[in-house]
């Protein structure tokens, strides 16, 4: 999919006219502002409905379609063009199902990108605002900037479990963020997820870890290009939530003598202790090609004719059978599509490449929530206000939590500087049952400023709450070596006991700085053995 607006300057200018000349207001923006010149095409954006003082470019196409033979490969550097392209609406999000199982994780990031489109949520089928090609991204910045600007940049990846997610989510939108600090760009990317993203298939061998790939390629693209928006291809953080805060501590390994990026921040996720594809022979993706009809033995044959195969035939089918494995039959085999050990993008052991320096040396903050696992584990489907297994949640909030104090304690020990917050506030308007609490996800409302859409009364300590934390992590943004400067200490932990870490939002304060046993102290015991994670 690529929307073109005209080949010539005069219909650009044309079109330009009509996205802005409807409303008096933006007429201090010129129209020069609003279209920016790339390698890879002349992009027209216009201004945020609800702040004016931010410019917004909501498709920007980053690799050549995967699509045909480009399913299930890596991505593809895009020619140079001269094209003109509305950026004025978001493009597809990746393929991805709306499941039916009733989580209030699935409800708040699939739910929202339907939703979002004007069209019914309909769980069970394929998202209707999904398409192959997908590979697109959305930048943010202030309305004033321009070439010369020269400002610090995020590039934020999405989370989703690696089955959704995607740019047009409205509580990640960053219009608010770059709002208030009027002084830094934010990128937020598309990438495949699910078998699109991670199809293990036999004819791939160790080529299959295409979401990080596309990452990757988002990364270069934005360094390419990023400075005719306004922004510093030197000053690019990497910031990712979830599935995304996972794949932004991989990206430290795989890209460590080149990392493009000079900070990370993971929220809700890091590379130790994440659970790698154990299906080594292939046979999920033989599974779905078998009931498309491609039964072959030859590995080669069983792709090329899954590649002709029609999108919403195979995600319909992997999300129904994932559907059904949690729902009407438990006991039915479950086929997944995540992350495989290649060595390459994904390794087997994170520790030993700390300790061998094959890491990027770069700051990083590390965050969690409260009760991480609260929105992930299923509740009754006949009662949402009865809320998940409570032992449920502790234990996968746990898993969470004590592997971002493992990754702080091996970072601590070879010297990379290192940042740590909980989100721990919980507000009626972003948690509207009792049980939610300081969920996984519910920090980013703070970050990006979007529980002003949320319904429901916002107390002043959730103002100010979402203000402070959006300002620190603007100045680690600004500048990732600044922080003990701006009052926020690096994490040291020591064996036994943890370091210094933010808790925002809890007890009626905005930020506490408390030692870190509190969040942590059940990841480790007095003698100062951690439990231990894999890989």
């Amino acid at each position: 999919m690529r929307c073109t607006v005209g080949l010539s300057l005069s219909a650009a200018l044309v079109a330009f006219s009509r996205i802005v000349g409807a409303n008096n207001c933006h007429e201090q923006v010129s129209s020069d502002n609003l279209t920016v010149y790339t390698r890879t095409g002349t992009f027209v954006g216009n201004l945020n409905d609800t702040y004016e003082d931010v410019r917004q470019f909501k498709y920007v196409p980053y690799a050549k379609p995967p699509v045909g033979k480009r399913r299930w490969a890596s991505p593809e550097r895009l020619d140079d063009s001269s094209d003109w392209i509305d950026s004025t609406t978001y493009g597809p999000s990746c393929p991805q199902y709306v499941s039916a199982v009733p989580t209030a994780w699935a409800l708040n990031i699939t739910g929202n990108l339907i939703v979002n489109y004007g069209e019914s949520l309909t769980a069970g089928l394929v998202a209707q605002n999904s398409d192959e090609d997908c590979l697109s991204l959305a930048v943010w910045t202030p309305a004033w900037a321009t070439k010369e600007s020269e400002l610090p940049v995020v590039v934020y990846l999405t989370g989703g479990g690696d089955v959704t997610g995607g740019i047009n989510i409205p509580t990640q939108l960053p219009a608010n963020w770059v709002h208030r600090t009027q002084n830094h760009i934010v990128v937020t990317t598309n990438y495949r997820v699910n078998i699109f993203g991670y199809p293990n298939a036999r004819a791939l061998g160790d080529n299959a870890n295409f979401a990080l790939q596309d990452q990757r390629m988002a990364v270069e693209w934005v360094q390419e290009n990023i400075a005719s928006f306004g922004g510093d291809p030197g000053q690019i953080t990497l910031w990712g939530q979830s599935a995304g805060a996972g794949a932004t501590d991989m990206y430290l390994f795989a890209w460590y003598q080149d990392p493009i990026i000079r900070a990370s921040v993971s929220s809700s996720g890091v590379a130790l202790g994440r659970a790698n594809n154990a299906d080594t022979s292939g046979s999920n993706f033989t599974f779905v090609a078998k009931a498309m009809g491609c039964d072959f033995c030859d590995a080669q044959l069983e792709l090329d004719c899954m590649r002709r195969v029609p999108m919403p035939r195979i995600e319909n089918f992997v999300g129904q059978y994932q559907d059904n494995s949690t729902l009407s039959n438990p006991a039915q085999p479950p086929i997944a599509f995540t992350r495989k050990v290649d060595n390459k993008l994904v390794f087997a052991n994170y520790t030993q490449r700390y300790l061998d320096g094959q890491v990027a040396q770069l700051p990083k903050i590390i965050g969690t929530t409260a009760r991480e696992a609260s929105p992930l584990v299923a509740y009754p489907i006949n009662n949402f206000t009865a809320g998940p297994c409570e032992s449920c949640v502790l234990k996968n909030t746990l898993a969470t939590v004590c592997a971002a104090y493992n990754t702080e304690l091996i970072r601590d020990q070879v010297g990379l500087p290192t940042y740590r917050y909980e989100w721990a506030g919980n507000f009626s308007n972003i948690a509207p049952v009792p049980w939610l609490g300081a969920y996984h996800y519910s920090d980013l409302y703070m970050f990006f400023g979007t529980y002003l859409i949320a319904p429901g009364s916002i107390p002043q300590l959730e103002v100010d709450t979402s203000q402070a934390m959006q300002d620190y992590l603007y100045d680690f943004v600004a500048d990732p070596y600044s922080m003990p400067d701006k009052g926020w200490p690096e994490y040291h932990p020591t064996q036994g006991q943890g370091g210094t870490l933010a808790m925002f939002g809890a007890d009626g304060k905005v930020v506490q700085w408390i030692d870190g046993d509190t969040v942590e102290g059940v990841c480790h015991n007095v003698s100062g053995a951690t439990y231990t994670t894999t890989p």
